[in-house]
């Protein structure tokens, strides 16, 4: 969504997107330096090439360079990605919960459920829609008894009336 944005470099107003930071001129005078920047670290060497092997900075193990800001072997990246995600999400989930997700808060004040079989209250466990086991299996057993009726109701229907062609 492209908005009014202010440049953290120089102050002036420009129209850019949620991640623009910097005006165009002050995006170009950056470019520009990260380019002589990079050409400065390929001639000292410490520029890591493409398909060379480094070390992962969890834990340690040796591993191949498949991108320029590879940091972590293949088996280290979805825990660091998961262990960043929680750090920058859970912040701003707590700033602005109320908005984001208010039928989940209704939802989780939500403490007692009507039993289906016998009515009783009860504190439901997995999605369960009844208090006790010999509840379930009663509910269940009608359940079952009402779906075979149904079924023996519509069969017979069926062998009444001849096949239209």
């Amino acid at each position: 969504m492209i908005q009014g944005r202010k440049c953290k470099q120089c102050g002036a107003s420009f129209q850019g997107g949620p991640r623009a930071y910097y005006c165009p001129s002050c995006r170009a005078e950056r470019a520009k330096q990260d380019r002589a920047e990079y050409r400065r670290r390929k001639r000292q060497g410490e520029v890591r090439e493409l398909g060379s092997t480094d070390t992962c900075e969890l834990c340690g193990s040796d591993y191949t360079v498949n991108s320029g800001l590879q940091r972590f072997c293949p088996e280290c990246q979805p825990v660091h990605n998961a262990e960043y995600d929680r750090e920058t999400a859970l912040p701003y989930y707590h700033a602005n919960k109320e908005k984001i997700n208010p039928a989940r808060k209704i939802k989780r004040r939500k403490r007692g459920n009507i039993c289906l079989w016998c009515g009783n209250e009860f504190v439901p466990v997995n999605g369960s829609v009844t208090c006790s086991d010999q509840c379930r299996r009663q509910y269940t057993n009608q359940y079952a008894r009402e779906w075979r009726k149904q079924k023996r109701a519509k069969d017979a229907k069926s062998k009444k009336s001849p096949p239209t062609d």
